[in-house]
């Protein structure tokens, strides 16, 4: 995250609090910021984007926010900026802007310790991401070097290849970066330390490659999107997390197929029928799926499809014998 895209924040913070009848002029803007770097920020080297020394600054500002986060934004001479009535923000940009103060937040966990915890993202805080979307939306070429580790598709590295950036996405407390050229097709590369270098070009990509995140991510989980075939899992939940899982499903193709008849119990009695509800999913059953269910626990069980309820009761038997390994003595 760069001082140039938390200045951008404040402006937007700003203005998303005017209306026609309390515009705010560049300057009243300008001093706003320099007063929040004052009072809450004062020598910390992630705010100094704060301290705007010119009118040009705001008004370059206020056409990325436009863009950004696609609000419209009227100026009034003489007067100043002010944000259009019944302005909303999208989906996706809402969750920018929590994202962002969840960042902000964190960035300041030692200061705010007694009032707030949070939890860190992997997240190279030397890479642009603001950078990256206007990249992504102008459809030019970015320079990007990558050293995989041990999790990544044959230890992945990329010395620097020269590729169109493609879509944005975060999991699992990590932001990732899909990119595409002819020699590498599609890949998705995490933007940690693993990144050493990103270059935003201003050479536009002749022939863009067509990338839509809602078909791509349609039946993955998680960030992975393999060859693997997509199967509907039938899973029975204990009542306790089925509330949960209504309330934050599994994937976006989670449907409930029955509810448990004892909604609400006091003893958790994992052998009674009836505290269990069955929910379905329709997805690839990849690695991060199957990390995924092992976190459930007792509360969530495989009914559907066979193999899948079968590797898990091996994988289960795996860790079993790893912890109480057979000996002579126990045969």
């Amino acid at each position: 995250m760069t001082p140039d895209f938390i200045r951008k924040f404040h402006v937007y913070e700003i203005l998303s609090k005017t209306s026609i009848n309390n515009c705010k002029s560049r300057q009243e803007i300008i001093d706003i910021l320099e007063q929040t770097y004052l009072d809450y920020h004062l020598g910390d080297k992630l705010y100094q984007g704060l301290l705007v020394s010119n009118e040009k600054t705001i008004k370059r500002d206020v056409k990325d926010i436009e863009s950004f986060f696609g609000v419209e934004i009227d100026h009034i001479r003489h007067k100043g900026h002010y944000m259009v009535d019944n302005t909303a923000l999208s989906k996706t940009h809402r969750t920018v802007f929590d994202k962002m103060e969840l960042f902000l937040a964190s960035h300041k966990e030692r200061q705010w310790s007694p009032y707030i915890s949070t939890e860190e993202s992997s997240l190279n805080t030397d890479i642009n991401i603001l950078g990256l979307v206007k990249a992504i939306e102008r459809k030019v070429y970015i320079k990007i070097s990558y050293k995989g580790w041990y999790d990544d598709d044959h230890f992945n590295e990329i010395k620097e290849a020269k590729v169109q950036a493609l879509h944005i996405k975060e999991a699992n407390k990590a932001w990732y970066l899909l990119v595409y050229n002819d020699e590498i097709g599609v890949k998705v590369l995490c933007l940690d330390k693993r990144v050493s270098k990103v270059l935003i070009t201003s050479e536009e990509v002749k022939d863009p490659y067509h990338f839509d995140a809602s078909i791509y991510f349609q039946d993955a989980f998680g960030i992975l999107n393999d060859d693997m075939p997509t199967e509907t899992i039938r899973l029975k939940v204990a009542n306790h997390h089925f509330k949960y899982l209504e309330s934050k499903p599994l994937h976006h193709s989670q449907k409930i197929l029955s509810r448990p008849l004892k909604m609400n119990t006091d003893v958790l009695d994992y052998t009674d029928e009836a505290i269990f509800g069955d929910i379905s999913v329709t997805l690839k059953p990849n690695y991060e799926f199957l990390i995924e269910l092992f976190k459930f626990n007792l509360w969530v069980k495989v009914i559907e499809p066979q193999w899948l309820a079968d590797r898990i009761v091996n994988q289960y038997q795996f860790i079993l014998n790893h912890y109480y390994p057979k000996t002579e003595d126990t045969k």
